[in-house]
């Protein structure tokens, strides 16, 4: 399964109308692509302003399909030329490959999700798979939420995420702190450290739509 995003960040003066155009693009995306897309805004974190476009695919044929069906939507195209001015630079894509975890079959779609992102240390992309799968295990096991871990398939070559889905912000809240007050956990992040190079980053994004 991957997961694909496209991400932009709004400029400065835009934001109005800004998230009326993301609610009416991403009616148009859903429309014609035949993925369920849904879209999250960067909250308390450093990429604020920026909004994702969001999907899981079980097949990156899915995507292109998708691609193939917008490319000749009229009415699509017209509404992201007309609000290209609303962001501050070009859309960016990603591409992860779900390796643990994944989305819950059956359960409600998340309010919020954080996202800790990271790079495997050179000589240590085995190591750090193998890592990022134990800390979702563990994340999910102390949180009792489910934490996906997502290898990069496009961006910087041994890119990895963990995404984890919360009910509300309370839980958001909840969750960082069963994290800091488990001494294994500590141990844990201690000890898998040297797997990934520094300047990892977590944010947390709000559902938009």
């Amino acid at each position: 399964m991957y997961l694909f995003s496209r991400s932009g960040r709004f400029a400065p003066g835009a934001i109005r109308e800004g998230i009326a155009f993301v609610g009416a693009v991403t009616e148009k995306v859903n429309q014609h692509s035949g993925l369920e897309i849904h879209a999250w805004a960067a909250s308390m974190s450093p990429e604020l302003g920026t909004v994702s476009w969001v999907t899981f695919v079980e097949h990156l044929e899915q995507l292109e399909q998708a691609e193939d069906k917008l490319a000749l939507a009229e009415d699509y195209i017209e509404l992201v030329e007309k609000n290209a001015h609303l962001f501050a630079g070009p859309l960016e894509d990603t591409l992860g490959q779900i390796v643990h975890g994944g989305p819950d079959a059956g359960a409600a779609l998340p309010s919020y999700v954080t996202v800790a992102n990271a790079v495997a240390a050179n000589g240590k992309l085995s190591q750090a798979m193998a890592d990022g799968v134990e800390i979702a295990v563990k994340a999910t096991e102390i949180t009792g939420l489910t934490t996906s871990f997502v290898a990069a398939a496009t961006g910087p070559y041994g890119g990895v995420a963990w995404i984890t889905g919360c009910e509300s912000i309370s839980q958001v809240e909840e969750s960082e702190a069963k994290l800091m007050a488990d001494a294994s956990w500590l141990e844990l992040i201690d000890r898998i450290g040297p797997s990934y190079a520094q300047g990892a980053s977590q944010s947390v994004y709000r559902r938009l739509i």
